[in-house]
């Protein structure tokens, strides 16, 4: 019996309304967070991920960054977890290196239930604040429950943003991919 892989979250706060559609087991993106470079990564993520995404983000303040690229992410990340059920079958692990032009951003997944990032580098601030891409992935991964290493070397802080979301969006999609029928762990569940 298949299963979906398929969640939709809502997340309504005073200062953002949104709503995320993630699917394991199709591909495309649609996404209008109200912050044009937002969008752009995370739509190199969905297509290098291989997932689906659906997100649309409204902020009652004007266009308040910060507020609605951490409810994105909890949103993002909640409906991952909710996606992946007990995650059996999934290849739990997977990795990426992703040259941009000058950049290069490497990236470990762990599907493990336990929500932790990890990041090294330094980038300047480029269509978002430096500290709103690194709240971007601890946020996910909290609300996730999936560990993910990630880092990045290069001179242009776009090319540098844009090869992390991509190195994320490939780790990302060979660690949901299935593989069997098994929890992948000794101790028999992954939270």
């Amino acid at each position: 019996m298949f299963i979906k892989r398929k969640a939709i979250i809502r997340r309504k706060t005073k200062e953002v309304d949104v709503t995320v559609l993630i699917d394991l087991d199709e591909n495309g993106a649609k996404i209008d967070t109200g912050i044009p470079f937002f969008d752009h990564m995370l739509n190199s993520f969905a297509k290098h991920s291989g997932i689906k995404i659906e997100i649309e983000a409204k902020s009652d303040l004007d266009v308040d960054e910060h507020h609605t690229i951490e409810d994105v992410a909890i949103a993002m990340g909640l409906a991952i977890k909710k996606a992946l059920g007990d995650k059996r079958g999934i290849a739990r692990f997977g990795d990426a290196i992703i040259p941009m032009d000058e950049a290069v951003a490497i990236c470990g997944v762990d599907i493990s239930g336990r929500g932790y990032f990890n990041f090294e580098g330094k980038i300047e601030d480029s269509g978002i604040k430096f500290e709103n891409f690194t709240h971007f992935f601890d946020t996910l991964c909290k609300n996730a429950g999936i560990n993910v290493y990630l880092s990045v070397k290069g001179l242009n802080a776009h090319h540098m943003m844009e090869a992390s979301f991509k190195a994320f969006g490939v780790a990302f999609g060979k660690a949901v991919r299935l593989i069997g029928k098994d929890v992948r762990s000794t101790k028999g569940v992954l939270d």
